[in-house]
């Protein structure tokens, strides 16, 4: 997959630091991964970090950006990330290597079926690439 095919917009992103603020947290996370993301000097190892935690705080707070980490998984599996989100994000905070098999596990555990946990878990990792 293309890296154009993960673009965020930065009306997403600002749309993510409203919400994380809504929320009365610290928006310091929310605003360097929009400097980040929005043309900031950042390595492929980097960016990689910078969009994990994209994807934990767009579970977390919803919005804009959760919808365009949705748009990447079919309805179903979109269903199931919806269902699970704060677990999920909880589990991806903690976690120090994301994994394919990790994630699926997880999922699994919650009761998420194999195929779609499967399929939730690549699209995560194809996005923090």
């Amino acid at each position: 997959m293309t890296e154009a095919q993960w673009d965020i917009t930065e009306a997403d992103l600002d749309d993510l630091v409203a919400q994380v603020r809504e929320a009365g947290q610290d928006t310091q996370e929310a605003e360097e991964i929009k400097a980040a993301l929005s043309g900031g000097d950042v390595t492929p190892a980097e960016a990689a970090g910078v969009k994990r935690r994209l994807i934990v705080l767009a579970l977390r707070y919803g919005g804009k950006a959760l919808a365009w980490l949705l748009k990447h998984f079919s309805q179903e599996a979109a269903q199931y990330v919806i269902r699970h989100s704060q677990r999920l994000a909880d589990f991806l905070d903690r976690a120090e290597n994301w994994a394919v098999d990790k994630i699926t596990r997880f999922l699994e555990g919650c009761g998420v079926p194999v195929q779609q946990a499967q399929t939730i878990a690549r699209t995560i990792m194809a996005i923090v690439g």
